[in-house]
């Protein structure tokens, strides 16, 4: 671990310094060009992208990043989040849901733009979003391969839609008048993954033309995608440490509570559309109808062993732990009890899931120039999304305790050994089928958004430019529909009289489990201990008949669980959730923006002065439609209840509709100015205040309420308290819940920026960065008085709310240039290098679901300690680059700091980091002629180890652990790419 935090370290610096030098270095590069006689560059492929993001970057009003695909099909990345982590102060999560820390997502999912996930996604500058219970767009769900381009903007104007307090990314796509040709492209290539060891395809095809007709000119596109991947990540986990007094006689030490390993297969498909009609019947007239269709299968199937040895756990009999000077444990046999013989209880599992996305956008565009003076659009959108998963996972657990295990944690990964027969972990025999978890989610969401804008240019040439106004209307519905993981057992140990019955016994498992090999298991670096008998995967995949087979076997055997029957309302259906949740968005906005410029007097010389100037005012009305849950009290079938009749009467099962919302009106100026110290060189300063309404699920009116304690002063209500003292009881209830009352995060943010493009593919950029953050959301409990059946008490509802004010604060530095000075076959060199500094104060992370009790209670006690979930402090890109006649080539290395990946990971609910990492992408690609072009791409050459931390008991973020060690893919791809 010291070599492996030595050598992070060593490329930090040497990447710092590389910085460095190559901040300093274009004005040296620049004097020698402008002194030296160049050979001419043509630019193509890589660097005309390069080229043409730098002059989008440059040309702006405000500030603004880009990637662009120069060649149809042809980002940079295998993915668009993938893509966009190499932009300055963006940067990307590898887990595919924010509280999971055992899968991770091999092309990334999730966006910050300055350490904030408070960022709005856009295709073409119009809404998009994924049917979840957030606001965002699912960057992984959308085809690469359709995009002309991506902007990242980090502070707004007043023309750009409200809603993204950390910045907004619009992926923009292609139009038949982009071109004044017809265009035929495609692209074909084969991927393959080292551990999946499978190959799989991705193509697109592009036709575009315009035509002259005797209605005017006419253009048409089509663009097809379709891309396949399959890879697999293997982890080993140990389990989060306990405090233990009683192993080490007068020391405190701490001990692992057990231990385990898993491999996933995932599988993913991505399909698009995009269908676009133009028309341009004349000079003042033209018309852009737009058909983009997304959509996105994700499959895993993951086989995992685990042992939970338990708090109690300790060293085999015969046996002891060793431990670090911290008195942390290192290794050791571990057995259940100390000087036991025995391990404990065993999970053995196979999990398949699935989630399906599709987003659907159908829009239309009228522009109208009258005259030189004026210009106007009209838009209207109508965007649809939906998405479905199931998570099913079946458990298999050996009827015997194992023998003690081995753990060695002395090593950069871990060392397990088991100590059982071969015959016995092999052998149905020894297993019965304990449990099954299951997971549904239903969701949609739909929006109509109108937009009428305007422009009038000034010529008087004063200061005024050109005046831009318009206003904007949205209508949004979605519906959330999602299951909690409904655990229960199948064929249970305990059932049955405490019979337990060996899975080659129970009628209808016969044939749907076997020996699951863990084949190439980190490519060859650890040695399994055992092999297992498993729920085969392609059983647990058909949920229809997978759920009909062992619905019969539990009810056989006093298995409490169920088929899902499809009911999101009902409690038992849902593990007592019952969560659907509708909600109703309106909203209305108008702006106003000049746009100015003018050379102003510095020094006694003239320096050009321009920028905007605006207001954007929105209005946003929300309705939160859910259910008003009374739990049934316990003591209600009691003979003799003890609780008073009228706790009785509250608390008696009733369920009803409850609406919720607010509405509120924003104010949002904006000011972005630049000033040319020369043509190439500016200063620009933004300002601006932004908003990010609250995700849809924070909005949820669900309440359930729930009896907790009774009690008397002193005593506790129960069976044990003389007849009639139940009268003087103190009846508490408790509930969770959204704040459907909740109101928008708002930031002011202040950016100052210098940049210096010295070549037209050369620029040295350095910035500065400050938000404001207000209103941000957390959770908190208050008591509130509800009435049912006629009875009125006071509930502790803890619940989303509106916390208070924090700041984050950072800078970001960029370089690019090719070396086009130099001799020879050296002049195709270049570099592109980042770094980004973000810190915060003050803000709070909330809990993903206000349902969650762990969540809860970690948010409301270690929130104050806790930084953002997201935000790593440093991060950095260093990239080299070849363009040179035929040949374009890149080896780019990202690196992000360790960041809080959740305060509450799943099944442990301890706050959970994710540890520095790094990676290293390369491409090459030949143009073979005019027409074609061969290339080869690589991911996670350096095949990184990610690693999960989590804490020691007790202890803040300096005293992390181990939790996870995953190796996933190094992908490789041949692409093909071709034009007629």
């Amino acid at each position: 671990m010291q070599r492996l935090a030595s050598s992070r370290r060593n490329i930090m610096l040497a990447s710092a310094s590389a910085l460095v030098l190559c901040a300093a270095a274009p004005a040296a590069f620049a004097q020698q060009v402008e002194s030296t006689a160049v050979d001419e560059i043509v630019v193509t492929g890589q660097r005309a992208a390069i080229q043409s993001a730098q002059k989008l970057k440059q040309n702006a009003e405000q500030l603004v990043d880009s990637i662009t695909a120069t060649d149809i099909g042809a980002l940079p990345d295998r993915s668009v989040t993938e893509a966009l982590q190499r932009v300055a102060g963006v940067t990307i999560g590898r887990t595919s849901d924010g509280r999971d820390a055992d899968r991770l997502s091999v092309e990334g999912s999730g966006v910050q733009v300055r350490g904030l996930s408070w960022v709005r996604g856009e295709l073409n500058g119009r809404d998009s979003f994924s049917a979840k219970s957030g606001r965002t767009l699912s960057f992984e769900d959308i085809p690469p391969e359709l995009m002309a381009g991506v902007d990242v903007y980090k502070n707004p104007s007043a023309d750009i839609i409200e809603g993204g307090v950390g910045g907004t990314v619009n992926l923009r796509t292609r139009l038949p008048f982009d071109s004044a040709k017809r265009i035929i492209a495609y692209s074909i290539d084969g991927s393959y993954g080292d551990l999946a060891k499978k190959w799989k395809p991705s193509g697109s095809i592009l036709y575009s033309d315009r035509f002259q007709t005797g209605i005017g000119e006419v253009g048409f596109l089509i663009d097809l995608s379709d891309s396949k991947l399959k890879s697999r990540t293997d982890t080993i986990s140990v389990d989060p440490f306990f405090v233990r007094t009683d192993l080490v006689p007068g020391k405190t030490v701490y001990v692992p509570g057990g231990f385990g390993y898993r491999s996933l297969d995932f599988d993913r498909e991505r399909k698009g559309i995009d269908a676009v009609a133009q028309w341009r019947p004349n000079d003042q007239w033209e018309a852009t109808l737009q058909f983009l269709r997304s959509s996105a299968l994700m499959a895993s199937s993951e086989h995992a062993v685990g042992f939970n040895v338990g708090s109690s756990n300790g060293p085999a009999a015969g046996t002891t732990f060793a431990y670090d000077n911290g008195g942390h444990f290192t290794k050791g046999t571990l057995a259940q009890t100390p000087g036991g013989t025995s391990l404990g209880s065993s999970t053995i599992d196979t999990r398949y899931a699935e989630r399906s996305s599709v987003t659907s956008d159908y829009s239309l565009n009228l522009k109208y120039n009258p005259s030189d003076k004026w210009s106007f659009s009209g838009d209207v959108q109508y965007i649809y999304a939906k998405t479905k998963t199931v998570d099913t996972t079946a458990f298999n657990a050996l009827s015997a305790d194992a023998s003690p295990a081995s753990l060695d944690l002395t090593s950069d990964l871990p060392t397990i050994t088991m100590n059982n027969d071969k015959a016995f972990t092999s052998n149905p025999a020894s297993y019965y089928l304990q449990a099954v978890m299951d997971h549904h989610d239903r969701n949609e969401g739909s929006e109509l958004a109108t937009r009428l804008d305007g422009a009038y240019e000034f010529d008087d040439g004063g200061w005024l430019k050109s005046l831009k106004f318009g206003v904007r209307s949205t209508y949004r519905q979605t519906t959330t529909r999602e299951t909690a993981y409904r655990w229960d057992t199948v064929a249970p140990s305990w059932g049955l009289g405490g019979t337990v019955k060996p899975i080659a016994t129970l009628d209808g498992y016969q044939g749907h489990y076997g020996l699951y090999p863990f084949e190439n298991y980190f490519r060859g670096a650890v040695n399994l201990p055992a092999t297992f008998v498993m729920p085969n995967a392609d059983f647990v995949h058909d949920y229809a008949s997978f759920s009909q087979i062992i619905g019969k076997i539990a009810a056989a055997n006093d298995g409490g669980w169920r088929p899902f029957a499809g009911d999101f309302e009902s409690q038992a259906q849902t593990g007592g959730k019952g969560s659907t949740n509708h909600q109703k968005e309106k909203t209305l906005a108008a702006y106003a923006m000049l746009r100015f410029g003018h050379d102003v007097s510095i020094g006694g010389e003239e320096r050009e002065l321009d920028g905007n100037l605006g207001l954007r005012v929105v209005k946003t009305e929300t309705t939160s439609q859910g259910v008003q849950g009374y739990s049934l009290n316990s003591e209600a079938s009691n003979p003799a209840p003890l609780i008073p009749a009228a706790d009785l009467a509250f608390a008696n099962g009733a369920r009803r509709p409850f609406v919720g919302g607010r509405d509120y009106v924003n104010v949002l100026p904006s000011l972005n100015v630049r000033l040319k110290v020369t043509p190439e060189m500016f200063v620009r300063f933004a300002a601006a205040k932004a908003i990010v309404r609250p995700d849809f699920a924070q909005l949820q009116p669900n309440y359930t309420i729930a009896p907790t304690n009774g009690y008397l002063s002193g005593g506790t209500c129960s069976s044990t308290i003389p007849g009639g003292a139940q009268a003087n009881c103190v009846y508490q209830y408790t509930a969770n819940a959204g704040n459907p009352d909740l109101k928008p995060t708002r930031s002011t943010q202040y950016d100052l920026a210098w940049e210096w493009y010295f070549a037209p593919t050369g620029s040295v950029t350095a910035t500065v960065f400050y938000k404001d953050i207000y209103n941000f959301i957390t959770n908190g409990s208050r008591n509130l008085s509800f009435t049912n059946n006629g009875v009125t008490r006071n509930v502790q509802v803890v619940q989303t709310y509106n916390g208070g004010h924090g700041t984050i604060k950072g800078f970001e530095v960029a370089y690019q240039q090719y070396y086009d000075f130099l001799p020879g076959l050296l002049k195709g060199f270049g570099v592109q290098a980042n770094f980004t500094y973000v810190d915060s104060k003050g803000t709070r992370n909330a809990a993903s679901n206000p349902y969650d009790n762990s969540q809860l209670t970690n948010i409301t006690t270690h929130g104050d300690e806790m930084p953002l979930e997201g935000l790593s402090k440093k991060s950095y890109n260093l990239a080299a680059l070849y363009d040179l006649g035929k040949v374009s080539a890149r080896l780019a290395y990202n690196w992000r700091e360790r960041y809080l990946l959740t305060t509450t990971a799943a099944n442990i609910n301890i706050p959970a980091w994710y540890d520095d990492y790094g990676q290293l992408d390369g491409s090459v690609f030949y143009t073979l002629n005019d027409k074609l072009k061969v290339g080869f791409q690589a991911v996670n050459l350096t095949n990184t180890k990610t690693k999960i931390l989590v804490s020691y008991p007790g202890r803040p973020e300096e005293g992390l652990t181990g939790h996870n060690w995953v190796v996933a893919d190094r992908r490789y791809s041949v692409v093909l790419r071709g034009t007629f």
